[in-house]
């Protein structure tokens, strides 16, 4: 008899020697959730009953009816594979054929867990972590992972392969092999963006190896993820890396300020450098001895959303207003050079450096981000309003 080969993870796929079944050449939601059930529980001998509460929960009119024609269409496709009869019936049951062996990428993924839990070697341990994260191509195909039979499943898929990234970070950062930790995290974000613990291990990465400019990047990006998605700032372990970082070396200074000559390296590098505030605020330092020593002029700006006619009552999410925060952060992308610094002050404020610029070109600058600001706000009750000051005048 045959051996088919079941893949699961990322698209279902069924293969025997050179033939291949896969989502596309089956051409139906139905029969692929089918398919993937009499596989995963090819082992048990499974009612009419059974099949059509899964199935057809919703209520069919004829539903035995339903079942036997899904069977027929099912077989036909199977025939992709060989002419051996995979699904055997019975009186009132189906199941997959008991001769036909079926080999499958989750039960293997299974297996490799199980054995990297009893395993204490980091030689070992490291070749199954990366035997695991290869079987796991992304969950379970978009076909099969709403259904409520397998849902469970998926989750604890996922949260395998998290933790198992996890422990091979540890390994990596143990050894300093800190490219191949950030490959790892890169990957395993695409997977699941708001896990701090692996955004923690990317930025130390890219620190270790002394992106210092691109380790800051990541750091405000994984910071405002957080804040758009889940309303947390400064999460406490980012934070914790973060000011490991600028504490470990005085050289961050000097590299902080060198992401305004370096922004090559970085996506949407063109125009103003849109940071968190705790780096605006290391810019900001280096910038106030800049122009004492040079005796130059520079300013920065404070622009305020504000609510028209109505106060903002704080114990409530303010949609409208994080909406208009981030059509001014738009506004502000759009309209400012590259060399000035910009960064989220409060939940209603940002401010802007702006470095070698009169107070005349300052407020010019203010006012078109005003005007871009008005002209995008739509129907939102807010305005837009903002103060100048003289960096050289700051203590």
């Amino acid at each position: 008899m045959k051996k088919i080969k079941m893949q699961l993870f990322g698209s279902f796929c069924l293969t025997s020697g050179t033939a291949v079944l896969g989502e596309e050449a089956i051409c139906s939601n139905k029969i692929t959730r089918m398919l993937a059930y009499l596989l995963i529980y090819r082992d048990c001998t499974l009612t009419h009953r059974q099949l059509i509460d899964v199935f057809w929960e919703d209520g069919a009119r004829n539903p035995e009816g339903a079942l036997r024609n899904l069977m027929y269409r099912i077989r036909n496709v199977l025939k992709i594979l060989g002419d051996e009869k995979f699904i055997c019936s019975m009186p009132g049951v189906y199941r997959w054929n008991p001769e036909i062996e079926v080999e499958t990428d989750y039960e293997q993924f299974e297996k490799k867990a199980a054995l990297l839990r009893l395993t204490e070697d980091d030689g070992r341990k490291e070749k199954l972590c990366r035997d695991i994260i290869d079987c796991y191509r992304g969950n379970v195909s978009a076909q099969i992972m709403d259904e409520p039979w397998i849902l469970p499943k998926v989750t604890w898929y996922q949260s395998v392969y998290m933790d198992t990234v996890k422990e091979l970070c540890k390994i990596l950062e143990r050894t300093e092999r800190w490219e191949e930790n950030e490959e790892i995290c890169r990957q395993a974000l695409t997977v699941d963006s708001l896990d701090e613990n692996i955004h923690c291990s990317l930025i130390q990465s890219l620190y270790k190896q002394k992106k210092y400019n691109l380790a800051l990047y990541q750091y405000e990006k994984a910071n405002q993820l957080f804040y758009e998605r889940m309303g947390i700032r400064n999460p406490e372990n980012l934070w914790a890396v973060f000011q490991k970082m600028i504490s470990e070396t005085e050289e961050c200074t000097a590299d902080i300020n060198k992401i305004l000559s370096e922004e090559s390296e970085l996506e949407n590098s063109q125009g103003v450098f849109f940071c968190n505030y705790q780096i605006f605020r290391q810019i900001y330092q280096v910038e106030v001895r800049r122009v004492h020593r040079l005796g130059i002029t520079e300013f920065i700006i404070l622009l305020t959303v504000q609510r028209v006619n109505r106060a903002w009552q704080s114990s409530a999410i303010d949609y409208g207003m994080i909406e208009g925060m981030d059509i001014l952060e738009d506004a502000v992308r759009g309209i400012l050079k590259t060399g000035d610094v910009a960064a989220r002050y409060s939940q209603n404020q940002v401010i802007l450096l702006l470095p070698a610029c009169t107070y005349e070109s300052g407020v010019r600058a203010a006012e078109r981000i005003q005007k871009n600001f008005r002209g995008n706000i739509g129907n939102r009750k807010l305005k837009l309003t903002y103060e100048l000051a003289e960096l050289s005048a700051q203590k």
